[in-house]
């Protein structure tokens, strides 16, 4: 998981020592949801005229003979999408029909065209109703637009929503949420493993950062890197058992990397500079990392037989930091920038040799993380106030803006990290 932007100076100055105190570790103890959730008849979908070029591009879609008790739930996920958008049946290109078989699968018609006739049906049976629908939202996604659908993922994240920086699991439209810990600690950059079996984290619930493991299987914690100075972070690779680290026992952040979560790292990059949250490319064989070694963070590429960087040339900020290689595209990544006085998300395109900056406005955008699609990117928004919240952008069209993913009942939420299941 990419370091935050508020915690840099905690990552490059490597300054944090406190105080031991007790800790409790808290499963599933709590449920947060959504006033979005589906199940209620009180959220009805309402249809509006969308006017402009971005409807013009999307695919407008109605909910057929859907009930209202899921119709929510389903029509959140086409409002999010981006590459669809919700219609009156005279109008809509396709039209779904989701209806419950039994208490946790559905079945899905798909009618198209004007005059309607049939496209497609399809069963979904998962662990949940919930499970199920984002599945067949997945399956629609794949037929009408020709692309993976993401709704079936999950995102971990950070929460402040005891006072204390925690980390959470939410399904990725942020519908409900429960806490995977309760250090009342300084916690941050969780990072999924590759399998989905549990999450990489910092804390530092025993005086110093350390890294530590999540497993889901047993709930049991274990230690990865509790080595001399600041453990930081941990980061899979995607294809491997490999895994990327920054630690800075050698005295400054350094990237490491251990074959295994268990195994002893060795050391990589060897400079006077400080490094932070590497990301792998989608074939785990490259490695991207925000580098100081000029004096100010820029994003490197790191040879992985040498440890030499080669520096990326956004040509867009003096400040670049977090890189997310995109799992579909690799031919791109997104990062942050300071540009303008605040900070915005940026995509790089290999090929092109250019940046586009994704993000606008007087709040602040960061932390990026790819979905599966290659498509969608979470990210966190921050204000002048410093409230902080998930978002969701859509980067096909340059007319669509980042949709908020949660409100308040989340607390200030932050650094998200995604997982799809295969």
């Amino acid at each position: 998981m990419l370091e935050s932007v508020e915690d840099d100076k905690l990552i490059f100055l490597n300054k944090v020592r406190m105080r031991l105190f007790s800790f409790l570790f808290l499963p599933f103890v709590f449920l947060i949801t959504s006033p979005s959730n589906f199940g209620s008849d009180s959220n009805p979908i309402v249809i509006g005229s969308i006017e402009g070029s971005l409807s013009r591009k999307q695919i407008p879609v109605d909910l057929g003979k859907t009930s209202k008790a899921i119709a929510s739930r389903i029509g959140r996920a086409i409002e999010l999408h981006g590459g669809l958008r919700l219609s009156p049946p005279s109008s809509s290109l396709y039209s779904l029909t989701f209806t419950p078989t039994g208490s946790e699968g559905v079945r899905v018609q798909i009618l198209k065209g004007n005059p309607k006739s049939p496209f497609a049906n399809f069963s979904c049976s998962k662990e949940s109703l919930a499970l199920s629908i984002a599945e067949g939202c997945d399956k629609f996604v794949e037929k009408s637009l020709g692309i993976p659908g993401f709704f079936s993922g999950q995102v971990a994240y950070l929460s402040a929503l005891s006072g204390n920086k925690e980390v959470f699991i939410s399904d990725a439209m942020m519908s409900s949420a429960r806490p995977q810990t309760s250090f009342k600690k300084i916690t941050f950059n969780p990072s999924w493993a590759n399998n989905g079996s549990g999450v990489f984290f910092t804390s530092n619930r025993q005086v110093f950062n350390n890294i530590y493991f999540l497993s889901f299987a047993d709930r049991k914690i274990s230690t990865i890197a509790n080595y001399r100075g600041s453990n930081l972070s941990a980061v899979q690779n995607p294809r491997s058992s490999q895994i990327a680290l920054i630690l800075s026992t050698s005295g400054n952040p350094e990237l490491w990397i251990s074959s295994t979560p268990k195994s002893k790292p060795s050391r990589l990059t060897r400079n006077k500079s400080n490094e932070s949250g590497p990301t792998w490319s989608p074939d785990g064989r490259r490695i991207l990392l925000t580098s100081d070694a000029r004096g100010k963070p820029q994003i490197y590429e790191v040879s992985i037989s040498t440890g030499i960087l080669t520096r990326i040339p956004t040509n867009v900020s003096s400040h670049c930091t977090e890189p997310a290689w995109n799992p579909r595209y690799p031919n791109k990544f997104a990062f942050t920038a300071a540009i303008s006085g605040g900070f915005q998300v940026c995509e790089y395109d290999f090929d092109a040799r250019k940046t586009k900056i994704l993000t606008k406005g007087t709040v602040h955008h960061m932390q990026p993380c790819w979905a599966n699609d290659g498509r969608h990117i979470f990210l966190t928004q921050r204000t002048s106030t410093g409230a902080t919240r998930i978002m969701l952008l859509d980067t096909e069209f340059d007319e669509a803006k980042a949709i908020p993913l949660h409100n308040e009942n989340f607390g200030n939420c932050s650094q998200v990290s995604f997982y799809y299941p295969n």
